[in-house]
Parts: structure tokens; C-alpha cells; sequence
């Protein structure tokens, strides 16, 4: 392969491992929201858990049939609550979190697939620069040889 090709497959590569990355890093970024929104979902099902202990130890008996459903009606609507956000905490792991981790996941092992593989042809690079500088290194000693050995004679 020429020293052009290999310079050429080389910029090749170093292209597709920007790609890579710019990937890697909208996925990271796509995971940090996800990961934030789980917090504030969470943070909300700590809140309906709390509004819904505090209004059971404020809790009084009811003293007519009228304040008994209201009361059942305001416990269902807490209830409710707190059983919509840990829903939609459920569907946001199976839903947004896991295919966001897994993008991630994917995008990190594409990076450095790409690294290799620009590694590889670097490494490819040197070494025909090294065997050729010693071509050139051999050349110019063999020419400094025959240039004593016709100024000897």
C-alpha cells in the first residue's frame, strides 16, 4: 500500500472517530437528561408519598357520612397520585432511561472501535516511515562507503 493510501485511509479514519465522538457525546448528554428527568420524577413520588403521610397524621374521624367521602375521595385522589408518578417513573426506566444507557453504551464501544482503527493505521504509518528512513539511512552509509573506498585507491 502507498504512503498516499495510508495517509488518505488515515484521514478517513480520523474522520469517522470525530463522528464517533460528536455521537458519543450527544448520547452521554441525551443520558444526563434522562437521567435528570428520573430524578425529578422521583423527587415528585417523594412528595405525593409525604403530602400522603401528612394528611394521614392529620387525619380525624369523620362525623358525618358527607366528611367520610370526602375524606375517601381526597385519600383516592393522593393515592392516585402517588401510583401516576411511580407509573411514570416505571415507563420512563423502560421507556427513555434503558434505550438512553444502552445508546451510550453503544456510542462509547463505537468510539473506540474508530480509535483502534485510526491507532491501526497510525501504527502502519510509522512503520513505513521507520523501514523507510532506514532505506535512506542504509542508502547514504552504502553511498559514504564507496566514497572512501574510491578516494582510497
Amino acid at each position: 500500500m502507498s504512503s498516499y493510501a495510508l495517509y488518505t485511509l488515515r484521514d478517513l479514519r480520523v474522520t469517522a472517530e470525530k463522528q464517533a465522538e460528536r455521537s458519543l457525546g450527544a448520547a452521554v448528554s441525551a443520558l444526563r437528561a434522562a437521567e435528570a428527568e428520573r430524578e425529578r420524577l422521583v423527587g415528585r413520588l417523594d412528595q405525593a408519598r409525604a403530602a400522603e403521610a401528612g394528611a394521614r397524621a392529620r387525619e380525624r374521624p369523620a362525623g358525618t357520612a358527607l366528611a367520610a367521602q370526602t375524606e375517601r375521595r381526597f385519600w383516592a385522589r393522593l393515592a392516585a397520585e402517588r401510583q401516576a408518578v411511580a407509573k411514570a417513573i416505571d415507563h420512563h426506566r423502560t421507556g427513555v432511561l434503558g434505550p438512553a444507557a444502552r445508546a451510550e453504551a453503544e456510542a462509547r464501544d463505537a468510539h473506540l472501535r474508530a480509535r483502534q482503527r485510526r491507532e491501526v493505521v497510525e501504527k502502519a504509518i510509522a512503520r513505513r516511515e521507520a523501514a523507510l528512513r532506514r532505506d535512506r539511512e542504509r542508502r547514504a552509509e552504502a553511498a559514504a562507503d564507496d566514497l572512501g573506498r574510491r578516494r582510497g585507491k
